[in-house]
């Protein structure tokens, strides 16, 4: 008796909504609902020449990536890591809108970096039906590097022609189909997701973590600080001038700094596109350390907010979460060597 011909090499796309799965109607883009029919015969077409069979999945419902939420990446994530386990694909590739994708695919990154399986994001500045979609070509590009990347690859986004690292990207054009940079490449050193904290369930927290994004601008006062955190974020990222520098001199800046540092993690990234900051190199920067601010280093501000919302899900504490905030994970910050 013979024995069954082995199993062909497979990719799992899993669409998310967005641009993509949209056309035009008389009210604006809106989702195709023939989309899923035309997903399916595209990625075929694409996955033939590679080999490799096609299994397309969606999340039901369907996401406009600008009302995405604190649980829209953990529950594309757990919904991959429930199909991985069970389909054992080569690769994965995630569609998803452009306005959160940089955000979505740095948390990504985070949560599914033990995943031992490629993982692509993309999707499109036009609709999969306009002339001149870039729909195709970024779908394609996804799933062949998908499927060729080794396994245990860090987290990827394809756009525009381009592979870029998840935790270094960021969405720099509203219009052009090169919608997407990355300044730096991924840091080499990387120590991989730490293991969740003892005692902590594996299951979705009741309440998935709020990060919110506070920009330093020259007019901002410490109630407007103080009023960022009045909807009870679980973390904070602040948008800094330069290597890390803030208005301190603000009448009760640094008070209230120390009192948000005091109840929960408050994360120092720069407004540059480069550099990151560098606590230590001004006294005012040497302030928001001394008041519990943790250092950025050169990570993104997405790649930041997805770090600190996956630590804080997990259920690290302030002291754990601080560590592992200064330390190189998946790629996404450059850790000086002593």
């Amino acid at each position: 008796m013979s024995s069954p011909a082995p199993r062909r090499p497979s990719v799992l796309v899993f669409a998310t909504g967005g641009t993509i799965g949209m056309r035009r109607t008389d009210g604006g883009l809106a989702p195709d609902p023939e989309f899923p029919d035309i997903l399916e015969d595209l990625v075929a077409r694409i996955c033939l020449p590679l080999g490799v069979e096609a299994r397309v999945n969606h999340l039901s419902p369907a996401i406009d990536s600008a009302n995405a939420d604190a649980d829209t990446a953990p529950k594309i994530a757990r919904a991959v890591r429930a199909r991985v386990r069970t389909q054992r694909p080569r690769g994965v590739v995630i569609t998803h809108g452009t306005d959160t994708l940089a955000y979505t695919a740095a948390r990504l990154a985070f949560e599914l970096g033990d995943l031992g399986v490629p993982v692509v994001v993309t999707g499109s500045q036009l609709a999969h039906g306009e002339a001149g979609s870039d729909a195709i070509g970024n779908l394609t590009l996804a799933i062949r590097a998908a499927v060729k990347a080794a396994p245990g690859s860090p987290a990827a986004i394809a756009f525009g022609g381009e592979l870029l690292p998840a935790v270094r990207a960021t969405k720099h054009d509203s219009i052009a189909l090169s919608a997407f940079r990355a300044e730096l490449p991924p840091a080499p050193g990387g120590l991989g997701v730490p293991p969740a904290p003892a005692g902590s369930a594996d299951a979705a927290p009741a309440a998935p973590a709020r990060v919110l994004a506070f920009r330093f601008v020259p007019a901002v006062t410490a109630d407007d600080l103080r009023a960022s955190v009045g909807g009870g974020p679980h973390g904070l990222v602040l948008e800094c001038y330069g290597s890390g520098n803030g208005p301190m001199a603000r009448p009760g800046m640094l008070g209230t700094l120390r009192e948000l540092c005091a109840a929960l993690p408050v994360v120092a990234v720069t407004q540059c596109a480069t550099g990151g900051v560098d606590l230590g190199r001004y006294a005012v920067g040497r302030e928001l350390a001394a008041a519990g601010a943790i250092d950025g280093g050169d990570m993104t501000l997405e790649s930041a907010m997805g770090k600190l919302g996956f630590l804080v899900d997990r259920g690290h504490g302030h002291a754990e979460i601080r560590d592992l905030m200064l330390q190189n994970l998946v790629g996404e910050r450059t850790v000086a060597v002593a």
